[in-house]
């Protein structure tokens, strides 16, 4: 049996083309007629050629190589993401390499200005809330290296961004619970400084008003995107003499964090008091009850960032510079009807 490795040359000797034409193909640029295509790729597959990284930059400028650096608190945010990227970064015919920073050390635009220069990154994923920090998008202009912002609404600095509709995803599960007949609702808030904060806070606001309700500021809590956050926050909140009867968390981790801290009160969701997250994430249908959730697109939204990012390196126009995805109101049981009867139901503390 042969052994023998294949090899560019072999597959363009097959296909009865030059190397440079094989090495196309096998980069998927677009410059190919289809014929010619197709006699490439059945030379490829009947030599089982498989191009290593190195191979393919050596042909080109280009290291194939997609950046995925990110800080968020949220593993099952970040699986999502990953899961969604490296499926389309193989899709297309590149490689991902992903990197976890703290957007609030000091050495972190040190850190990325390295990864950039030693793996020759061809472009970068910003997910939240690094998206969100203008060193890093002075570094990547500096840098001349494209990139997606993901979670945010709006391009900067020529950037491209993909995200779903946070102000009207939040305004959405609001109106939701007003419309179970509630009007005393707790806000547990992400991290300060980011984009999604904001917008989810603007949504609830924006909600709120619309329909009459009180913002109360005692109702409003800072949380971080972390099951402790959530915890604290509904503690806080039910040691209120009139405590919210419902409670939306600005993600999941922090919605079954308030149900932990409504358990521990002796208090029954959704009887007592109804709690809602945000993104669909695993916790939200493994906890009792399952949340009522807003579904986020992030494997959807992570294969779009990679899609439009390496239409940028192809120059391939997109349509848009910013690309927004639809989210769905996921009702469960952790969100109920309001009883007028529970309202000032006495808690154990």
């Amino acid at each position: 049996m042969n052994e023998k490795k294949s090899t560019l040359a072999s597959v363009a000797k097959l296909a009865g083309v030059s190397i440079k034409t094989a090495s196309r193909v096998v980069r998927r640029e677009r410059n190919v007629s289809e014929s010619t295509r197709s006699k490439v790729e059945d030379a490829i597959r009947e030599v089982s050629y498989r191009p290593s990284i190195a191979a393919r930059a050596a042909v080109g400028t280009r290291s194939y190589l997609i950046g995925l650096v990110f800080d968020n608190p949220n593993s099952d945010y970040i699986v999502d993401l990953l899961r969604g990227a490296i499926h389309q970064t193989r899709e297309e015919g590149y490689h991902l390499i992903v990197e976890p920073m703290r957007s609030q050390d000091e050495s972190m635009i040190h850190d990325l200005r390295r990864l950039i220069i030693q793996s020759n990154l061809d472009g970068v994923l910003l997910p939240p809330p690094i998206c969100d920090s203008p060193d890093v998008l002075a570094l990547l202009k500096e840098q001349e290296t494209p990139y997606v912002k993901i979670a945010s609404n709006e391009s900067s600095n020529g950037g491209l961004s993909v995200g779903m509709d946070d102000v009207s995803a939040a305004a959405t599960m609001t109106r939701h619970l007003a419309d179970l007949g509630h009007t005393n609702i707790g806000f547990v808030q992400g991290r300060e400084g980011t984009t999604t904060t904001s917008r989810r806070l603007e949504g609830f606001q924006n909600a709120m008003q619309e329909r009459g309700l009180a913002i109360k500021s005692e109702y409003i809590y800072a949380g971080d995107y972390t099951f402790k956050a959530g915890l604290l926050a509904g503690e806080q909140f039910f040691k209120l003499a009139t405590p919210p009867s419902a409670i939306f968390a600005s993600n999941d981790e922090m919605a079954a964090g308030v149900t932990m801290a409504a358990l521990r009160s002796g208090m029954s969701v959704p009887d007592d008091i109804s709690i809602a997250g945000f993104d669909d994430s695993p916790i939200s249908r493994m906890i009792w009850p399952p949340l009522t959730t807003i579904r986020q697109p992030i494997q959807a939204i992570s294969q779009k960032a990679i899609s439009l990012l390496i239409n940028e390196l192809r120059q391939i126009e997109n349509d848009d510079s910013v690309s927004t995805l639809p989210f769905d109101l996921i009702t469960r049981r952790s969100t109920a009807t309001y009883q007028v009867h529970t309202a000032h139901k006495k808690i154990n503390h």
